[in-house]
């Protein structure tokens, strides 16, 4: 199994892999539609759907990013929900943080945190860059 819990003293899990169920299951516990998913993520609504419609569908190492942002991000009621979504048999009350470790100040364990998500949205949007120059030559 790709999820494993992160330490006995937090239920927040940590996602090794993401899969399609595991991004619908994200987008569930957000409660947001595709588009506004979509939009959170920074990712075409089209891209989200692909992903959702293929439960075993692995998406690249840049989305996974994205994603581990997303989730690290989220407050514990909408961790809680995932917890729930992708564990159903976790039915016990769960506490969870999100702790930056000890020597980490906290902002700066948030600027790292939007540093990752810029840096995977700037490799998305240079692959869909050279394809479009692959097709633009062709």
């Amino acid at each position: 199994m790709t999820i494993l819990p992160q330490n006995e003293a937090s239920a927040r899990l940590v996602v090794v892999e993401w899969n399609g169920a595991r991004i619908r299951a994200l987008q569930q516990a957000f409660r947001m539609t595709q588009e506004e998913f979509a939009a959170h993520l920074g990712v075409s609504v089209r891209g989200l759907a692909t992903w959702r419609a293929q439960p075993d569908f692995v998406p690249r190492s840049s989305t996974q990013q994205i994603l581990d942002v997303a989730y690290e991000r989220a407050d514990e009621e909408t961790a809680r929900r995932f917890v729930l979504l992708v564990n159903p048999e976790h039915d016990e009350p769960v506490r969870l943080s999100v702790r930056p470790p000890a020597d980490t100040d906290r902002r700066v364990a948030e600027m790292a945190a939007d540093m990752a998500l810029m840096q995977a949205r700037i490799d998305m949007l240079q692959e869909k860059l050279g394809a479009l120059a692959l097709r633009f030559l062709s």
